[in-house]
This record gives structure tokens, C-alpha cells and sequence, in this order.
């Protein structure tokens, strides 16, 4: 029986109160953007704009996001909402990995390090108003979450043959995540770093075991990359040539150091949420005080034995080498860092703040929860503002009605079925949702962004150009759609709150009447 005046703290964190706080997580982040928005994301309309057709490999990335929507648009069909609720469902995934990546280093049976970890990482603005972009920035955070919940049990267990699973999950995770973006390769040398400061082969005799191991994850990384890499060569490395554009920057070093600055101070502005929420939950435990007799720090609980240093020591480097090496790129390499960088690479550090930090390790579930819902809430209200006083394209857009005004052009002027349209990327993609049969979409006028639409089909079934008035044509579709443009129109839609929102609509011609053999 615990003492006078003290409460035992109770093991927090239970699979079922997890997953309702992880699942509101999503549905709420889900829900908000299908409200405020008339249009997707412009990442979100990319990855739309791609789905048509299954790759290995696409113009700017690699291939796994627009798989993933492929595969769940074969359910369920396109939409919107089904881009958010995937993005989230990403975050959500990342959220319950990052949860039990806590556990492990959770510190005895009364910590509340797992809940509170999740809490916080939750409170990440990467995770919250930018969540439900549909970008290979986000669906990355699964696989970096993944691979450092392997390298931790990894360090955890010690080797030996039952350790070769880990290594293989390890080698498959990375996979994944190269597929889904390059800069997985910052997160696979973060691994490196922490299995080779705190991982088997330091104890004697194991060194052999540990290069064996090394070598099974080396290969179940690099063998899934070979289809892809086939790809690249059949379309001139084109996803290489654009991730080349910032890592060949090669800026000056005043610019390099601005850049740095800046880039550095847009994660503080992303984590800020994550302070608030931590001072609001400490902020409310101080109102309603309990003395918490915790459990002694060498006492085992149900998920293993308490944290040792070598946990502690690679979840250091699983969280700070990604960023730093971020900064030495910039920095060194001239490298033109890229804000959303800092999703994956700073996905780790509130739960390293969550172990690190006594404050965060002595809170009770109840105001933690109650800090990090009152910080959702308000970025809620936040989101809520901006779209109502500032709106931005995503917000006013009228694609729908615009779609409608522009399927009666189609009409007016050539009978058969309306398949491909083509037309700034945002704009165009945004507009094509709303149109019957779901048509491909030749973003920017850009062959190579949709390389399944043949020469033949293009003829054969014509399209829809678009673009932005008061812009030349062929600046956005490209000379050669923009000199067969015919019966240009300038289509415009009022919106409720005031405003006009506006698209030229232009037709090329079909030469064969019902588009036979053209796929969307």
C-alpha cells in the first residue's frame, strides 16, 4: 500500500488510449483541411496529377507516395479528403512507432515516458497543420520512425542470431524510405552513427556476428532500390536532376550562413508547439499537485528492463545527427537547405526531450494531455483565422464550379469524352477532380510529368488546355499546346465571400470522335 498522502503512479500509456488519442489525431487533422479548403495542397494535387498511372519512379521523386495513393484510389476513388486522411494516417503511424521507440527507453513501470513522448511529438507542427500534405516529406516519417525503433531494439538486445530479423526489418524500413525520398539517406547515416557508438559489435567475440548483420541490412536496403534505379536510366535520372538543384546550389559563404539561420529558425517556429504544449501541461500539474511515488529506475517492467545509457547514448544520435548533418551540408557543401528538410530531420527530438528532460518525464498523463489538446486546439483556431482573413489559393479556388463551366466548353465544341487536360500543375489537377471520368492531367504542359500519355493518344483524344489569365499561354503549357489552342474562353466563378476566381480554358482538337483506346 502506498504511503499517506501519495498515489501510485499507474502504468499510462495502454494500447487502447493510444490508439483514440492517435486516431483523433488524424480524423481532426483530416476533417480541418477537407472544411477549409476548396482545393487540395498543391504537394496533394501533385501526387493526384501522378496516380493516374503506376511508375517506378516519377519526374521529382521517387515512387512509394503516389503508390500509395494509386493503390488506395483503386478502393475507394479519388477525392481530396482521401489525400489528407492518408498524409495523416502517415503521422498517425509515425506517432505510434515514436510511442513505442518511448517504451523502450521508458524507465521502470511508473513512467509515463511512452504517453508523454507521443504527446509531445504530437504537438510537432510538421505533424499538425502541415500533416495532411501529401508529400514525400510525410510519408517518409513512418520509415525514419521505424528504423529508429530497430536500431533501438537492436542496441537493446544484444546481438546473436535472433537479432538477424531486426537487421532485415532494419534493411527493408530503409528501403522503403529511399523510395519514398533521398534525404532517407541522412536517417540511414543517423543509424549507422548510433549502431556503431553504442551497438553489438563493441562486446568481445561479436564482431563477426555484427559485420554478417551489417551486410543483411546493406542488402535488404539496396536490392528493393534496383527497380527503381532501372527506371532512372530509362528516363535520364530525372528525379536525380531535381533533388541536384539544392544540393548543387553551391551558395556563397554569406548566403550559406543566412540560409543556415533561416533554415534552422523555421524548426524552431515547427516545434514551438511542442514548448507551449509542454509548459501548459506543466503549468496545469502545478495546479493540482500529487506526490507520485514512482518505481525504482532498476526495477524491470513488462517491456523489459529499464533504460541503460547505451539506449539513451543512440537515441542522441538517432535525433541530433540528421539535423546537424542538415546544417553541415548547408553549411560546408553549400547545399540549399530546404525548410520541410527539417520534417524528418527533427522528427525524433521531442521524444529525446520527453527521455532527456526531467519536467517532461515527471508529468502525469492528464495535464500532458491537457497541455498538447489545448495546443491543437489552437492551431485548429489558427487555421480556422488564416483561411477566413488571409485565405490562400487552396482556400478560394472555386476548381468545382470551374470544372463545370469548363466541361461545357469541352462540350460545346467537340462530341466525345473529355480524358486529358493540361494546365498549370495546381490548377489544372485541382480542376480535373471535379471532371467526369477522372482525365489524366499533363501538368505545366510537361510530357515528362505524365510520360504514359502517348503522342497518339494526346492527338487522338485532343485536350483541355488551361491556364492563368494575364499570363502568356506558352509559358504555362509550353509552346507547342499553346500555338494549337482553340476556342479560348476566359471562364470565371464568383465566390461567396467576395472575389472572382478565374481560368482561361482553351480546346486541341481531338482527330479521333469517342477517343478509342486512351486511358485516363
Amino acid at each position: 500500500m502506498a504511503p499517506e498522502g501519495t498515489r501510485p503512479s499507474p502504468r499510462h500509456g495502454r494500447l487502447p488510449g493510444v490508439l483514440l488519442f492517435v486516431a483523433m489525431v488524424v480524423l481532426c487533422w483530416s476533417v480541418l483541411p477537407a472544411l477549409l479548403q476548396t482545393v487540395p495542397h498543391a504537394d496533394n494535387v501533385e501526387q493526384l496529377n501522378w496516380a493516374h498511372r503506376l511508375q517506378w519512379g516519377y519526374l521529382k521523386h521517387p515512387p512509394l507516395p503516389t503508390a500509395l495513393l494509386w493503390s488506395a484510389e483503386a478502393v475507394v476513388g479519388p477525392s481530396a479528403f482521401l489525400t489528407y486522411l492518408l498524409a495523416m494516417a502517415c503521422v498517425g503511424a509515425s506517432l505510434l512507432l515514436i510511442w513505442r521507440c518511448a517504451l523502450l527507453l521508458g524507465a521502470g513501470a511508473g513512467s509515463n515516458v511512452g504517453f508523454t513522448a507521443l504527446l509531445l511529438s504530437s504537438a510537432n507542427y510538421y505533424l499538425m497543420g502541415r500533416g495532411s500534405f501529401l508529400n514525400h516529406n510525410t510519408v517518409m516519417l513512418p520509415f525514419v520512425a521505424a528504423s529508429a525503433w530497430a536500431v533501438l531494439q537492436i542496441v537493446r538486445d544484444a546481438p546473436g542470431r535472433r537479432a538477424w530479423p531486426l537487421w532485415l526489418l532494419l534493411g527493408i524500413v530503409q528501403a522503403l524510405g529511399l523510395l519514398t525520398k533521398y534525404q532517407m539517406a541522412i536517417v540511414i547515416a543517423a543509424n549507422a552513427a548510433a549502431l556503431l557508438a553504442c551497438g553489438p559489435w563493441r562486446q568481445p567475440g561479436r564482431g563477426g556476428t555484427f559485420a554478417g548483420h551489417v551486410l543483411l541490412c546493406a542488402a535488404a536496403t539496396a536490392l528493393p532500390l534496383i527497380p527503381h534505379f532501372l527506371w532512372l536510366q530509362q528516363h535520364a535520372f530525372s528525379s536525380f536532376t531535381y533533388a541536384s538543384q539544392n544540393l548543387l546550389a553551391d551558395l556563397p559563404p554569406r548566403q550559406r550562413l543566412l540560409h543556415t539561420l533561416g533554415f534552422l529558425a523555421q524548426q524552431l517556429g515547427r516545434l514551438a508547439p511542442v514548448a507551449v504544449a509542454l509548459g501548459l501541461a506543466l503549468f496545469f500539474q502545478k495546479l493540482r499537485p500529487v506526490v507520485v511515488t514512482a518505481a525504482p529506475a532498476a526495477v524491470a517492467d513488462a517491456n523489459g528492463p529499464a533504460v541503460d545509457a547505451r539506449l539513451a547514448r543512440a537515441l542522441l544520435y538517432l535525433a541530433l545527427v540528421p539535423l546537424a548533418l542538415v546544417v553541415a551540408l548547408a553549411l560546408v557543401g553549400g547545399v540549399a537547405a530546404q525548410n520541410h528538410w527539417g520534417d524528418a530531420a527533427t522528427l525524433l527530438l521531442p521524444l529525446l526531450l520527453a527521455t532527456r528532460l526531467e519536467a517532461a518525464a515527471t508529468l502525469r498523463p492528464l495535464p500532458a494531455l491537457a497541455g498538447v489538446v489545448a495546443v491543437h486546439a489552437l492551431a485548429m483556431l489558427w487555421n480556422i483565422v488564416v483561411a477566413i482573413e488571409s485565405p490562400g489559393f487552396h482556400h478560394s479556388f472555386a476548381a468545382r464550379p470551374l470544372a463545370a463551366l469548363a466541361l461545357a466548353h469541352w462540350q460545346q465544341h467537340v462530341h466525345g469524352p473529355l480524358r486529358i487536360v493540361a494546365g498549370p500543375d495546381w490548377d489544372a489537377g485541382a480542376i480535373a477532380l471535379f471532371l467526369p471520368d477522372y482525365p489524366a492531367v499533363v501538368a505545366s504542359g510537361n510530357r515528362a510529368q505524365a510520360p504514359w500519355i502517348t503522342d497518339a493518344e494526346l492527338e487522338q483524344c485532343g485536350a483541355l488546355i488551361l491556364w492563368r489569365p494575364g499570363q502568356p499561354p506558352e509559358d504555362q503549357v509550353g509552346a507547342a499546346l499553346a500555338a494549337r489552342i482553340a476556342d479560348p474562353v476566359i471562364l470565371q466563378e464568383h465566390l461567396p465571400r467576395g472575389g472572382v476566381s478565374t481560368i482561361a480554358a482553351g480546346i486541341l482538337a481531338p482527330t479521333a470522335p469517342g477517343c478509342i483506346g486512351a486511358a485516363p
